[in-house]
């Protein structure tokens, strides 16, 4: 009987070792993609909350008080309507043409115990909140009487820029919004 054996069952084991394997594989590949995506959404996520960060320290930076109209201009970090930069420009987010969110990096970066880039943000200038609709327009509350009278709010374009940790994921934004100057 041992003659008639020619090695089927070692045949048989090694086809089912090579379907597992196969299938092992398979499982594998997709883990590690859902893993990448996974990842990819959280960066996207953390991003946003960056640049959200960076829109409320700008808005904070419009009602300070401190701000006059002739500190906007063609250049710098405060422009006058129309000069403000290209958004997709990596120039557009330099020291010399917008402002860095330090207060939502240094949050994020003790919350999450690791660096955290600072986003970025530009204030542009776009005139005169000129009515009722312009007020609702925005989204401000209690200034719609405002624009009615001889003095009216100002009316600004924000655009904020974050990279998130890894650098791989970006998010800008832009809001506008209405400020007493």
């Amino acid at each position: 009987m041992a003659k008639s054996e020619r090695g089927a069952a070692l045949v048989m084991t090694l086809l089912m070792l090579l379907v597992m394997t196969l299938l092992a594989m398979s499982s594998m590949e997709r883990v590690t993609l859902q893993e990448k995506m996974v990842s990819a959404q959280r960066q996207g996520d953390l991003s946003l909350e960056l640049v959200e960060g960076a829109l409320r320290e700008a808005e904070d930076y419009l009602d300070g008080g401190t701000l006059a109209l002739a500190n906007f201009g063609t250049a710098g970090k405060l422009y006058e309507a129309g000069a403000a930069p290209d958004i997709h420009s990596a120039a557009a987010w330099t020291d010399d043409n917008s402002f860095a969110a330090t207060a939502t990096q240094t949050a994020w970066t003790e919350a999450l115990g690791a660096t955290v880039p600072a986003p970025r943000y530009f204030i542009e200038l776009i005139g005169d909140a000129t009515s009722v609709d312009t007020l609702t327009d925005v989204v401000v509350s209690g200034r719609q009487d405002m624009a009615l009278g001889a003095y009216r709010p100002k009316g600004f374009r924000i655009v904020a820029r974050s990279t998130g940790v890894s650098g791989t994921a970006q998010r800008i934004v832009e809001v506008y919004y209405a400020a007493d100057l």
